[in-house]
């Protein structure tokens, strides 16, 4: 298996992973139990919170609060660390300079930089905040399905074209990742000995501009299963249920959070 191999194998296997989610949502835990739609909002209005505010010690109880529903939600903790892990070093690499470029008083000098008050305040802040945020991005994503938060969106009137692109979208991903992981099978088990490095060059070439055509194959297949099935219309979804203790408490924990903010302003 050469690096194309491994690279292919592993962006495929965290994509599926990422968007194919069927055990947590089904356990029987807290965010599990609370209605689909009332989950969407009150996760983002927990985002406009986090993004509105800049107080570190509001940021850190809003980092910590998705820790909690994960536990409630019988999430284990390393599973939402590895999903937000990524993301989070990426912003700390784009956001670490700032610690030595903003101005203010010196916190600390490395040879001829100077980290600033202003600067590792401001890197704190940022990087509090984008961990809160995805932290509730991912339990939201791991305790619903997708099917019931696109039922979710129609509850909420959201605009059925922006429904079906999403829906388009998210199928078309997946495709696009099982297709992408099929052609690297079928790469190994075709392939005997590594070669030159020219000759495994010339191969992956071959190899993406195969997976190009035939995911737009995919796609154009993709389209004509939809018509062949009505077109985009969407079938009516169920409006029975009533909601919970479950619900009731995570609007207590939203009108808690907002509260919270509005004092600390």
């Amino acid at each position: 298996m050469d690096a194309l191999d491994r690279t292919v194998a592993a962006v495929s296997d965290e994509a599926q992973s990422l968007l194919v989610t069927t055990r947590t949502p089904r356990r029987d835990g807290f965010m599990q139990a609370v209605d689909p739609a009332l989950k969407l909002v009150g996760v983002l209005s927990l985002l406009v919170i986090a993004v509105v505010t800049d107080d570190l010690a509001i940021l850190c109880g809003l980092a910590a609060l998705p820790l909690g529903l994960a536990i409630g939600s019988r999430i284990a903790p390393l599973t939402l660390g590895r999903r937000i892990a990524p993301p989070v070093l990426a912003s700390a690499a784009v956001v670490a300079p700032q610690g030595v470029l903003q101005p203010g008083p010196t916190v600390a000098a490395l040879g001829p930089l100077s980290l600033s008050a202003t600067g590792v305040t401001y890197v704190a802040v940022f990087l509090v905040r984008v961990t809160a945020s995805l932290a509730l991005l991912s339990v939201l994503l791991l305790t619903t399905g997708f099917g019931p938060l696109v039922t979710a969106l129609r509850r909420l009137r959201v605009p059925p074209l922006t429904i079906t692109l999403l829906a388009v979208t998210y199928r078309s991903l997946l495709l696009f990742f099982r297709e992408l992981e099929r052609l690297a099978h079928a790469r190994r088990s075709r392939t005997f000995s590594r070669g030159s490095l020219r000759g495994r060059w010339a191969r992956s070439g071959s190899f993406l501009g195969t997976f190009l055509l035939r995911s737009l194959d995919r796609g154009e297949r993709v389209q004509r299963a939809a018509r062949a099935r009505g077109g985009t219309r969407m079938r009516p979804y169920d409006r029975s249920g009533s909601l919970g203790r479950a619900d009731a408490a995570f609007t207590l924990l939203l009108v808690a959070a907002v509260v919270v903010r509005v004092i600390a302003a």
